[in-house]
């Protein structure tokens, strides 16, 4: 297969230290005893999967949270042997593999357990998975008057051990949610229900970066695990979600002006021309598009640095052009200044919610396609 061919206009950069400080910001926040699952799925959320586990692991998470177990392989095969969650759990036919990799699945049938229990056994060792429960998100999971009956088929499995229950919130980091106290309140009492019962179930977990920073009930019903993911990335969960954490954007996104020109007054702008200038300006042209990850929706919303101070962005993002306006800036910018599209620059800072709210998306789904679309260059 070829070697992709990269936008050399273009550096996109991951401050690890961020990441790390942002750590150390929600970790701030924990319950006593509270302990990190850190969430690196989606090749941490477009930041790098073995170089971010690395970090956060040196800064002391107690586990690491993938999406599927070939996730978990690629962090096994570069030498990392910390617990590893596998949220979308695993098929019967995976079992042996999951087992040999000592990965955590996330389940919620019987076959699975059966299949994690017979790959233990055949391998001399002891399987480790959690199950789901769906106290309200509506997606995967036993509904929790099945978890009991579950656990009780689990008990009869040798070569199997249940560490936790794992459930997720639909409205988190939303202070105004009252779906996410009872989503808690539920957990809270299987897990008490079940703990009378003799099982410890130490591992449980619901909380991720929005439950941390907006808590769906009064103080915690057990340490556990929080699952934290967005947040150490810089973004926030939720619009609504407390901005005082203090946490910082952990990409940032870089190009330079390839041309700067006169654009008279009444001249439009990139296709379909949305954007018709009132009155005599200058243009600069910025090499980057979606073709980059950058967001179409982004036209004629959102602006770029240059030279400290923001820039409009003038008509239609285009797949491999931007134009901003630069005509307020003194002395004019000239071809070569460099751009920020993400990140600081002076007193000035474009940061990942911002960017995504101008592209009508999210954190998540923008931190993803920049990661993906782009090399990465490590801080």
């Amino acid at each position: 297969m070829p070697e992709p061919v990269n936008n050399p206009y273009l550096r996109l950069e991951v401050d690890l230290s961020a990441i790390a400080a942002n750590l150390a910001a929600l970790r701030r926040r924990l319950p006593a005893g509270g302990r990190v699952a850190a969430v690196v799925k989606a090749d941490a959320y477009g930041h790098g999967l073995v170089p971010v586990a690395r970090r956060l692991l040196a800064e002391g998470v107690e586990a690491l949270a993938v999406a599927t177990w070939p996730e978990g392989r690629v962090l096994r095969a570069a030498g990392i042997a910390a617990p590893v969650l596998v949220m979308l759990g695993c098929q019967p036919h995976e079992a042996a593999e999951v087992v040999s990799l000592d990965l955590t699945p996330v389940v919620a049938r019987p076959a699975c357990l059966q299949a994690l229990a017979a790959a233990a056994a055949g391998q001399g060792k002891t399987a480790r998975c959690q199950l789901k429960v769906d106290t309200g998100m509506g997606r995967l999971g036993l509904a929790p008057a099945e978890v009991p009956g579950l656990l009780r088929q689990a008990a009869a499995l040798p070569s199997l051990e249940i560490t936790g229950l794992v459930s997720h919130l639909a409205e988190g980091g939303d202070p105004a949610s009252r779906h996410a106290g009872r989503q808690g309140a539920r957990l809270a009492g299987l897990l008490a229900e079940l703990r009378d019962q003799g099982h410890r179930l130490a591992d449980s977990s619901l909380c991720g970066t929005g439950g941390l920073l907006v808590p769906p009930w009064p103080g915690e019903p057990a340490a556990g695990l929080h699952r934290l993911g967005i947040g150490l990335y810089g973004g926030r969960p939720h619009d609504n979600a407390p901005a005082e954490a203090g946490l910082i954007t952990a990409m940032r996104l870089t190009s330079r002006l390839i041309q700067v020109r006169p654009l008279a007054a009444g001249g439009g702008v990139s296709y379909g021309r949305t954007w018709i200038a009132p009155r005599d300006t200058l243009l600069g042209a910025v090499p980057v598009g979606y073709s980059d990850g950058y967001p179409r929706a982004a036209s004629n919303r959102g602006v770029m640095l240059v030279a400290g101070r923001p820039a409009p962005i003038r008509g239609r993002v285009c797949m491999n052009l931007t134009m901003i306006d630069l005509g307020h800036l003194d002395p004019p910018p000239r071809a070569g200044e460099p751009v920020v599209l993400l990140g600081s620059q002076g007193s000035q800072a474009i940061d990942l919610d911002q960017l995504a709210g101008w592209g009508g998306t999210i954190g998540y789904d923008l931190a993803c396609s920049l990661g993906r679309a782009n090399p990465r260059h490590y801080l």
